[in-house]
């Protein structure tokens, strides 16, 4: 599915006319870039492991800013996980490119997409992200819009769920689920340890604990389990409690995930965060895989690519359910298009939330279960610059005016 320009786009996903857009990606004296800033920032307060099957993950956050000829700043935010040490390779990616992106004729993120395809065709899927992004809250801030109204809001606000790590105890889950339902969560989704045998306890921990509650469970395997473990587990489940089993088994074992589906009671969802091309969301689709698809916007290619594949999900009926573990940037990159978009029910909300909060002026605002939309243009939040360089790991790199 190609596109020429991000006004096709928007048309296609949307069904608005949005032809009027068309200025806002545009080149001008105004509306041209006189500055580009990469920070790379790390905390170890957000170090998590989200199976004790795997190391513990570090988070290497990359901002990228945009400053334009009249004062206009766009920003995007993407994640690099990586065990060991903050990672510079995102920062170092997007510091090869920076004259073009200085030089960029268009501010189009299809066209730039398709320019630095060219330029330098081995560009990750999270540098494009990075970009792309930053295109499209620059292009809703110009019509002084949110990001979710220029793509054609479907909703103000969405069903949030608490997202938790993986965690040494039954206590600790427990203990978890209490603490953030005092903010409102009534929906947790678990990683939980890949142990069968600890898993099981898990389960029917929650089974017994929860029975009869107001509280709802997801439970994310990281594709650790085998085909018959996995059966075991959803078999065990309670149906009035669980609402989805994600990353069961490998995103590519697509005939197998029918197998799942047909075996089990319990909704199931794919890991989401590689990148999945249309092709593979066809395949998905035709073999009847998937009860909801699953990724990140910052991870696939930005607006650009999610909106594409949210359009192949959205035209067969496939709810799409949208990976934001980490930094504000990240989580609001996704909630504008989960606003924008029909069939998703729910949106992830990693916690303790105030360590994704870092260096934010302003905060997503949670009420209840219920994750609220900015009304500020663009993605809506802004970024207090100076403290990201109080983070434990922080670097940047610039070009343009200072």
């Amino acid at each position: 599915m190609e596109f020429k320009r991000a006004t096709d786009l928007i048309t296609a996903f949307s069904g608005i006319d949005s032809q009027n857009y068309e200025s806002f990606f545009r080149v001008s004296e105004t509306n041209k870039i006189v500055s580009i800033e990469i920070h790379a920032m790390g905390n170890e307060n957000t170090n998590a492991q989200f199976s004790s099957k795997w190391e513990i993950w570090k988070q290497t956050n990359i901002f990228l800013k945009l400053l334009m000829a009249d004062g206009c700043e766009a920003v995007s935010g993407v994640i690099s996980y990586n065990t060991g040490d903050f990672s510079e390779t995102c920062l170092l990616e997007l510091k090869c490119i920076l004259s073009e992106l200085y030089n960029l004729q268009t501010l189009d993120p299809i066209e730039v997409g398709i320019l630095l395809k060219e330029i330098q065709p081995g560009l990750s899927d999270l540098s494009r992200s990075s970009i792309d992004i930053a295109l499209w809250d620059l292009a809703a801030k110009r019509a002084d819009l949110s990001l979710a109204t220029m793509l054609g809001n479907k909703r103000d606000s969405i069903t949030s769920y608490a997202s938790l790590p993986c965690y040494e105890s039954l206590s600790d889950y427990s203990d978890a689920v209490n603490e953030y339902s005092k903010l409102g969560h009534k929906i947790f989704k678990f990683h939980v340890w890949g142990s069968l045998d600890k898993d099981m306890t898990l389960i029917r921990l929650i089974n017994k604990e929860f029975k009869g509650s107001i509280y709802r469970f997801m439970v994310d395997l990281e594709s650790t389990y085998t085909f018959n473990d996995v059966i075991t587990l959803g078999q065990l489940m309670d149906e009035n409690l669980f609402i989805f089993i994600e990353a069961p088994i490998d995103d590519y074992l697509l005939e197998k995930y029918r197998e799942i589906r047909e075996l089990i009671t319990i909704p199931i969802v794919p890991d989401g965060f590689e990148l999945y091309t249309s092709e593979f969301i066809e395949q998905g689709i035709a073999k009847k895989s998937w009860d909801a698809c699953k990724f990140d916007a910052t991870t696939v290619g930005g607006i650009t690519e999610a909106m594409k594949l949210m359009i192949i999900a959205n035209n067969s009926d496939l709810p799409i359910e949208l990976q934001s573990w980490g930094h504000s940037l990240v989580q609001l990159a996704n909630l504008h298009l989960a606003l924008a978009n029909k069939s998703t029910q729910y949106f992830e909300v990693p916690m303790p939330r105030e360590l994704y909060d870092f260096g934010m002026k302003d905060v997503i605002l949670l009420n209840e279960n219920k994750m609220y939309g900015p009304q500020k243009p663009g993605l809506g939040i802004e970024v207090k610059w100076s403290e990201l360089m109080t983070a434990d790991y922080y670097k940047k790199v610039s070009i343009g005016v200072k």
